[in-house]
């Protein structure tokens, strides 16, 4: 036959050779090479079990520690010993009582521009709804034994299951450096904006990092007890800034009011901000089931559910509803909305606590803190996401995953720090896109096939591809859904040709309806501009801003409004919120020349010197005159 292309094994020759653990270099060889084809292979398998072994030899030595040495494997029903049941709904209100939620609660007036109302009711309906399938999702922990990720295989096949993983693991990147950066904003606060932001960032990462580097039961202790001081500084923020707190549409100082605000544009802002709260509150669903899995088998379903539904019910919603009312506080005092401006919520926080003095201070180191009781979970999850992703990668233990998590959303917070709210919001947004494509599959899966009955899962299958189902069913529909996203998606950052043929219609019809709907400039509307210019000429600033505020409701079109109410806070000496209503004058009618000359001169008057060369460049390129006073 082809001499040139024989194969004879080497048993033929010499004996099969094998190194000291035992493991075969070879087993077959060419005649016409005389090179083993075996051995590159064999030495990868040396190495990794080389690394495995040094892997398990510092889980042993950290042992002391109560590491929790399991990863993501199922937890077997004689290994499930815990009965503190009660822990289901602490855990969810310690991670729940937070800065971050509090500033998705500001997102409503601020972002919005919804009424506090308006935000009231959106983040009760939504988070209603929201937290629903978070709570059902935790009731798969007991009756499997398997963490999130894994129980999804049984709905999304272990290859789709692996992708959702990736994308667990990219969403618990995103909060866990939205958390850090809020409590770095405050931490700066009490430091009197001294403390580099990147440097408060690191502080709240690492002690994070800790807890959830031990485990399952360090995590349950931490977050036992965690939740009740930051609850109590809660209810003294509430106390002390409530006489801020208001309700009226009417704004103050840089905050913008909304140019048009029809109906059609109202709904459309209560739908965003609705979508944002049920984001935020859905966002547990991917990992509910991980905090569970201790619990004994026969532990009852509607236990766990409204043990998690109501934990979260109760932290989120009180804590939203108190970020949008101190928001308010922006309206009716200058003091805050510097603060704002400046430190974002920390700003907020710190301005709303500083007649408290050293203990107000105090309280805002203990909100920053809190955001370690989210962080926490986060990281804790996310180590058991990685390890579902593909099988080397369940040979890194669980806890170096979370040192690997933590440098990488340290470097994410640090680079998002400076567009907080734009971050905030597109990490609330993305979460909920995927979040819904993942729990219609698994939700499906569990009533229509499964019957809503555990008996018909067989969990020793959980880590057997060959035995799983396949579920290219599930996995096209997750694909049809990612392009309905992509084609609907309305973010900061990108907008789908649907989102964009939408708001094209949207403002043209809002554009007709504002043709239709003007209302005419009646005599006490210029009444209103000029006792606003007569107070400001005598020095009556907050009289002079009530007019003019009073008839920017009215009419809130008319570019001189804005104009002459960045006049007023140049008079009394505050030249950065002039810059903004110039700002917001010049929005309104970009080709006029004077008030682009103003717009730049502002700029210039508050040291914005980079905003100030954008505005002039557009008319040096296009040669128009140029002139302002310096």
């Amino acid at each position: 036959m082809l001499k040139d292309h024989r194969i004879t094994t080497i048993s033929s020759i010499v004996s099969l050779a094998s190194n000291e653990n035992g493991i075969e270099l070879n087993d077959t060889r060419t005649s016409n090479d005389n090179h083993s084809i075996g051995l590159h292979t064999s030495c990868f398998r040396e190495k990794c079990n080389s690394i495995t072994s040094c892997f398990h030899q510092l889980v042993k030595r950290l042992a002391c520690l109560n590491l929790e040495q399991r990863g993501s494997e199922r937890i077997s029903p004689e290994d499930r010993t815990d009965l503190t049941i009660i822990n289901t709904a602490i855990i969810w209100i310690s991670a729940n009582l937070i800065i971050p939620c509090f500033a998705g609660g500001t997102l409503g007036p601020a972002v919005f521009k919804l009424s506090l109302y308006d935000s009231f009711a959106t983040i009760i309906f939504f988070n209603l709804l929201g937290t629903i399938p978070v709570a059902a999702m935790a009731c798969f922990g007991p009756a499997s034994g398997l963490r999130t990720m894994i129980f999804s295989r049984y709905s999304w096949g272990y290859y789709g299951a692996s992708i959702i993983s990736i994308s667990n693991v990219i969403a618990s990147i995103g909060w866990a450096a939205v958390n850090s950066i809020t409590g770095a904003q405050t931490l700066r606060v009490v430091f009197n904006d001294s403390l580099p932001i990147a440097v408060g960032i690191i502080i709240i990462a690492i002690i994070s990092m800790i807890v959830s580097f031990i485990g399952y039961k360090w995590i349950h202790a931490y977050e036992r007890y965690s939740w009740i001081p930051v609850f109590i500084g809660y209810c003294i923020l509430a106390g002390v800034g409530a006489k801020y707190f208001t309700n009226s549409g009417m704004v103050s100082y840089n905050t913008t009011i909304p140019i048009n605000s029809s109906h059609r544009l109202k709904v459309s802002r209560i739908l965003s901000f609705g979508a944002t709260c049920f984001g935020a509150s859905i966002s547990w669903c991917a990992c509910s089931a991980d905090y569970n899995t201790y619990f004994p088998e026969d532990t009852s379903q509607l236990k766990i559910f409204l043990l998690t539904y109501f934990g979260n019910l109760l932290s989120m919603i009180p804590i939203q509803l108190l970020g949008a009312a101190t928001y308010t506080g922006t309206y009716t005092s200058e003091k805050w909305n510097r603060a704002y401006e400046k430190n974002n919520v920390g700003g907020l926080l710190g301005a709303s606590l500083s007649s408290l003095g050293g203990f107000g201070k105090f309280l805002l180191i203990l909100f920053a803190l809190s955001t370690i009781a989210c962080n926490i979970p986060n990281i804790y999850s996310l180590s058991l996401s990685a390890q579902v992703i593909a099988p080397i990668f369940k040979r890194i233990p669980r806890f170096l995953y979370t040192v690997i998590g933590t440098a990488l959303y340290i470097l994410l917070a640090i680079v998002a720090a400076s567009k907080f709210n734009d971050s905030l919001a597109s990490i609330m947004g993305v979460s909920s896109y995927w979040f819904a494509i993942f729990i219609v599959i698994v939700f499906e899966d569990h009533l229509f096939f499964r019957r809503c009955s555990f008996k018909n899962y067989n969990f020793d299958i959980w880590d057997s591809y060959q035995l799983l189902p396949i579920s290219l069913a599930a996995i096209l529909s997750g694909i049809v859904g990612i392009v309905g996203i992509i084609l609907g998606m309305s973010q900061t950052w990108f907008n789908g040709p649907i989102a964009k043929a939408i708001a094209r219609d949207t403002d043209a019809q809002d554009s007709e309806n504002s043709i239709e709907e003007i209302e005419p400039l009646t005599n006490i509307f210029w009444l209103q501009f000029y006792l606003a210019q007569h107070y400001d000429y005598l020095s009556d600033i907050n009289k002079a801003f009530g007019y003019i505020d009073q008839a920017i409701c009215d009419i809130s079109t008319l570019v001189e409004l804005y104009m002459y109410k960045t006049k007023i806070f140049k008079h009394v000496g505050d030249y950065q919120t002039a810059a903004s209503w110039v700002d917001e004058a010049q929005s309104l009618d970009t080709a006029d020349p004077y008030v682009n000359c103003k717009c730049t001169q502002y700029f210039l008057r508050a040291n914005h010197i980079n905003t100030a060369l954008e505005i002039a460049e557009k008319f040096i390129q296009v040669k128009r005159f140029f002139y302002f006073k310096l």
